[in-house]
């Protein structure tokens, strides 16, 4: 098990981070933050199920496309990402890049940044001596900004003349086109696509094996189950005589257990309406639980320190029972704790359930077009050729280059299904899950394949992922929400305030330092004040528009 996390970690840590952005809060896609160094993979997609309908005409028409562009070459600015876990310098170092320059006959001269990504960024864009394209977090917001300041171009009738098989993929698939073309039929760049549910649930809630079966309740599955599964194990020594901290990690991974109680520490979709969490009765109800956990010892008092080191010495001193987080951290402290003389196995517990079903609120979770992609910029010589060169990744060769590599080489098929060959799973110098970015980047301009992030797991870390992956996402708001102008304005206008009051009054109701009973009232009022109201109807519109789009 503890490699199946360790291979996860590697792996998918990247595409966690993302989908997983989820780290942070709700994951609402609203916010205008720099992120730029975080991102490059740890996603999602088992594509088999969504091909073009005719991949044969369509791969060829991409080819044909390429073929008769005049493009020889372009540039294209990226941070380095993975490419970094093994001492890479550049992404031409990478073999499926390599590839795609024999086939297409296209030099791409990548540029990445020295310093910090970032600062890069914002001086290219300043300056305006930028790249052909670029790699990036492009939310609604961004690209409104340097679409409107003539940085980067509209690619969406390029698209639909030189891209077939992003065509297609968007006509076949209604919330992938949704999440990329704005209500004025804008779209502004080239995704990255995860399409399988799989790849959005990299992260979740696991237990002590050993002292979920001392505690004899089984599998928690709803909140309440939860804090009596945790309280039987304080009961039952499972710590000994060290002190028994309960559950660990970060706050914002934690607070995933608002879910349990059909609330969002953030909006939320309910029947069609927009909700506001924090502000809701379901809330209130959800901070009395969390208030119970650390009253009672069954919560780390130490979650909101936000230091993964002491989060790891509690599970590693056999004084947590579990944790929620990513793959990457929680291979990290079962690790910690073998090398302490205390070993263990987690097991993944599933999303708890609100009206008999395991739910997950995270809008990252719906994510088919992920926020990272190129951008054409409007210095770019030969849009049109760039287009048509990045739409092979989907085609299905394209796909199964930046996914699998090459057959033979570091992919064959085995009962009908790819697997890696053991030059990635038996490398001596890396993981499989770091092995594999010398080779393939799954998390580019492409599909990511789900079956190639199983393919790194055992048969326990799949059955972990599985897990989590089987919840109903239905309440979580929608990961990218088009603004008008003035809707704009309103959402800028107090949400950091608001997010700042909100975060400082849950955790004072959760630790006990405000009291729930008297102050929830006056900090609801206060909330309402600082004009949640009026961005409710914002988000509303926002949200109708969304859903009414076909």
């Amino acid at each position: 098990m503890k490699r199946a996390f360790k291979v996860i970690s590697m792996a998918l840590s990247m595409i966690l981070i993302v989908v997983l952005s989820a780290c942070g809060g709700n994951g609402n896609s609203n916010s205008n933050t720099s992120d730029a160094n975080t991102s490059t993979s740890n996603a999602s997609s088992d594509t088999s199920a969504n091909q073009p309908a005719d991949t044969a005409s369509t791969d060829n028409k991409s080819r044909d496309d390429a073929s008769e562009s005049k493009l020889k070459d372009f540039s294209l600015w990226t941070w380095l990402g993975s490419v970094e876990s093994w001492g890479g310098k550049s992404y031409d170092e990478v073999l499926a890049y390599q590839e795609l320059e024999k086939r297409s006959g296209v030099k791409v001269k990548y540029v990445h940044p020295t310093g910090d990504a970032v600062e890069s960024f914002n001086l290219m864009m300043t300056s305006g001596e930028m790249t052909d394209a670029i790699w990036y977090r492009w939310n609604p917001e961004r690209m409104k900004q340097y679409s409107d300041a003539g940085r980067i171009i509209d690619i969406y009738p390029l698209v639909k003349e030189h891209a077939p098989n992003l065509m297609a993929l968007m006509e076949s698939d209604a919330s992938l086109k949704k999440q990329l073309v704005d209500p004025q039929g804008h779209m502004y760049y080239m995704p990255w696509i995860t399409q399988d549910k799989f790849l959005g649930f990299g992260e979740g809630l696991v237990l002590r094996e050993d002292w979920l079966n001392k505690a004899g309740s089984g599998v928690p599955k709803t909140n309440d189950e939860l804090y009596n599964t945790l309280k039987a194990m304080k009961d039952k020594k499972v710590s000994g005589a060290k002190p028994f901290v309960g559950l660990t990690g970060y706050a914002s991974q934690i607070y995933k257990l608002f879910y349990g109680f059909g609330v969002a520490d953030d909006w939320f979709i309910d029947n069609g309406k927009v909700v506001y969490g924090p502000t809701s009765d379901r809330y209130k109800e959800a901070l009395k639980w969390f208030n119970k956990l650390y009253k009672e010892g069954l919560l780390d008092k130490d979650y909101l320190t936000g230091e993964q080191d002491i989060y790891n010495k509690h599970i590693a001193d056999g004084q947590a029972a579990g944790l929620i987080d990513n793959t990457d951290a929680e291979g990290t402290a079962a690790k910690m704790a073998a090398d302490a003389g205390n070993p263990f196995q987690f097991v993944g517990i599933p999303y708890m359930q609100y009206n008999g079903k395991s739910v997950s609120l995270n809008s990252t979770a719906k994510r088919v077009a992920q926020p990272y992609g190129l951008a054409i910029t409007s210095t770019a010589k030969d849009p049109a050729g760039i287009v048509a060169y990045l739409d092979y990744g989907f085609s299905d060769e394209g796909k199964t280059l930046f996914n699998w590599g090459i057959e033979g080489d570091t992919f064959e098929v085995k009962n009908g299904k790819k697997v890696y060959t053991d030059k990635i799973m038996k490398a001596t110098d890396n993981v499989p899950g770091v092995e594999m970015t010398k080779y393939v980047n799954p998390w580019w301009i492409t599909v990511t394949d789900a079956d190639s992030a199983k393919a790194l797991l055992d048969a326990n870390g799949l059955k972990t992922r599985e897990t989590w992956a089987d919840v109903d996402t239905s309440m979580a708001f929608e990961p990218t929400l088009f603004m008008t102008p003035d809707e704009s304005e309103v959402m800028s206008g107090a949400s950091t305030d608001i997010a700042t009051f909100k975060d400082s009054m849950r955790d004072g109701f959760i630790t006990g330092a405000k009291n729930i009973d008297s102050e929830w009232d006056g900090y609801v009022k206060t909330l309402n004040g600082m004009g949640i109201e009026n961005i409710q109807k914002v988000q509303q519109s926002a949200y109708d528009r969304f859903a009414a789009t076909k």
